[in-house]
Parts: structure tokens; sequence; C-alpha cells
């Protein structure tokens, strides 16, 4: 049995905590340390000034409790998710020890999330990038031992078609709904469809948009909390239409994103997804048979119009979107691709998938 020292978040609906259960499922031995148990996550500014004075020690700190726990776990993988406390050091340690080291990076860029990165990624063995053209902007940069492409996907504990009772209805059935962290381009897109369809009946959740969006247009759809968990699953089942809108190009990053977890997450659920139309969101679902499309504000609210009007279509869509998605892209199935790829480069083959 691979015993495995996976680093990632641990809260319920985290992809990190998704692939940590996919690898148990698959029979590895997994020990799981949650960055945040040393980082704390705070809101407030005063306290986010407290956490940045202290950061070198806290990082300190969680190095040193990773290379506690793999001396105590002597694991034949070490993966991070993402990574951004993990320093040199502490992976040239693991390597000396033994372990193999493994990357599962899922943001756009691999340099606007945290100075040490460019110094770690170069360590592992192999990185598994979610976005296509990540490989390529990274090794502009800095040099990789390996990599690949390793698209996100859904948690089949989670992303199910959940039954909704009459609380669950009143929340969250709305004609449209989006679940995102705020981002600029999301706020202009959504205060240019909200000024075509003022009243459009749409709840926007999600990360720091309460802190960030200064769109007057948009204040009375803003919801004052982030959606985790079986609420996120809900919510994706009760809205009658699901927006997956892309984030945009941040620093360090030649493009903008083409899928996001919700990409897998909507159609995991059971949700009718309207999609931002992009080159690899049509590599997945067929455009009108399992997901509807849209480039432009105006066509989203013509396809919103549209959609809404055809409950039947909207149906199928999402059942066959759901067909299409479970389970071909679960985590379950990423995790073993990356367990694969360790048994195809590993010296020692191990018996990755035990009766």
């Amino acid at each position: 049995m691979l015993r495995i020292l996976f680093l990632g978040e641990n809260w319920y609906g985290s992809c990190a905590r998704a692939c940590c259960h996919a690898l148990r499922r698959l029979g590895c031995e997994v020990s799981d340390f949650d960055a945040q148990t040393i980082f704390p996550q705070p809101r407030r500014l005063s306290l986010r000034a407290l956490r940045r004075i202290a950061e070198t020690h806290l990082i300190r700190e969680y190095n040193e409790q990773v290379l506690e726990l793999a001396s105590t776990l002597q694991p034949d993988i070490f993966l991070a998710f993402k990574g951004a406390y993990v320093q040199p050091e502490t992976l040239r340690a693991l390597r000396a020890s033994g372990s193999t080291l493994y990357n599962y990076y899922p943001d756009t860029s691999a340099f606007a999330h945290g100075s040490l990165l460019p110094e770690s990624l170069p360590l592992y063995d192999c990185v598994f990038f979610t976005k296509r053209f990540l490989d390529q902007d990274v090794r502009r940069r800095i040099d990789l031992r390996n990599s690949m492409f390793l698209a996100h996907g859904y948690d089949p504990e989670l992303h199910r078609t959940w039954e909704l009772d009459e609380r669950d209805l009143d929340q969250f059935g709305h004609e449209v709904g989006v679940i995102a962290t705020y981002t600029e381009p999301k706020e202009e897109l959504l205060q240019d469809l909200v000024t075509l369809r003022p009243n459009l009946d749409l709840q926007i959740w999600g990360n720091q948009w309460a802190e960030q969006s200064h769109s007057r247009k948009l204040q009375t759809f803003i919801k004052r909390a982030p959606l985790n968990g079986t609420s996120y699953a809900k919510a994706i089942r009760a809205f009658r239409i699901n927006l997956a809108v892309m984030s945009g190009a941040v620093a360090g990053a030649s493009r903008g994103d083409e899928t996001t977890t919700r990409t897998y997450e909507i159609p995991a659920c059971g949700g009718f997804m309207l999609h931002e139309r992009t080159d690899e969101v049509l590599e997945l679902f067929v455009e009108g048979e399992e997901m509807a499309c849209f480039e432009s504000a105006t066509e989203l609210a013509e396809k919103i119009d549209y959609y809404l009007a055809h409950p039947e279509e909207r149906t199928a869509i999402a059942a066959a979107g759901r067909l299409r998605c479970v389970p071909a892209y679960s985590y379950d199935n990423r995790m073993a691709q990356i367990l694969r790829w360790h048994q195809e480069h590993s010296l020692s083959p191990a018996d990755l998938f035990p009766a």
C-alpha cells in the first residue's frame, strides 16, 4: 500500500479535501496536513496585518511540522495541493529520505500566490497543472523536472443530486445563480447583464464580492457570504440556470482560465450550466446538448431568456451534462492518473490498487 503525505486544505467542499479522500478510496494510506491549522484566514484587515507580520515564523513552524509528520509516516509520495508555503529545503529533505515529490497545481498563475513557488516548483518530480497554458507560462521563467496537464474535477461525496426541501428552495430557488470568487472581469460581465435585464432574478454568492465590488447595479444581487459544502451543492441544484464565468487573466499568466472547478461541479450536482464559451470547455461537453455557452453579455442575456422559457430543454441538457461528467470527471479519476504516472515513472512501482 502506498503511503502518501498530502498537503492541502481540509474544509468540506475544498478541492484539496476531495483529492485527499479520493486517494484513500483508491487504497492509499494518506496522512493529510492542512495549512490552515497554522495559517489563520481572518477577514478583518487588522488581523490580516498581524498574520503578515508573523508569516515568516508561521512558515518555519509549518515546514517543521511537515518534516515531523514525514519522519513518522515515511511516505512513498509527498503530494502538495499548490504547496504555497513549502520551502525548498523541506522538499530536498523529503527527497533525501526517499519520498517522490508531486504538486497538483490548481491556480491560473504560479507567480501570484506566494514567493516560494518559483523556487519550490522546480524541485518536484512532476507538477500537474489544471490549466493547459500554464506549463508554457511556467517554463518561460523556471525549469521543471516533469509536468502534465490534469484537469479539475468534482467530489463524488459532495457534488451529487441532493434532495431539496422547502428551506433550500426558499433560499436558492432563483432564476440565475453565480457562485464564484470576485474578480473584475466577472463584475463587468454581470453589471452588463443586469443593465440589459434589470429585473433578472439573480443571486451572486462568493468570496470578496461584498468587500471589493463597487458596482451599484450589482449590490442588490450580492449575498454577503460564500457558499460551501452541502449548501453550495444544493444551490446549484436549485438555481434554474448556473453561470460559469471565467476569472480573467491574473499576474504571471498569459491568459485567463478556460475552465474552473464549477465546470465539473455544476453538471455533477445536476445543475443546468451556462458556461463562458472556450475551446477547452467545448472539448469536455457538447454545446446545446450537455451545456449552453455564451461569449458576450448580449448573448448571455439572450440565452438566459431562451432557457428560462424552455424548462424541458434545460432539464434534458442538465441530465446529459451530468451523464457526461459522472463518473468520468471525478477527482477519483484525476488522482488515479497521478498514481498511474507514479507507477510508470517510479523506480520501484507499488501495488497501487489492492483488492
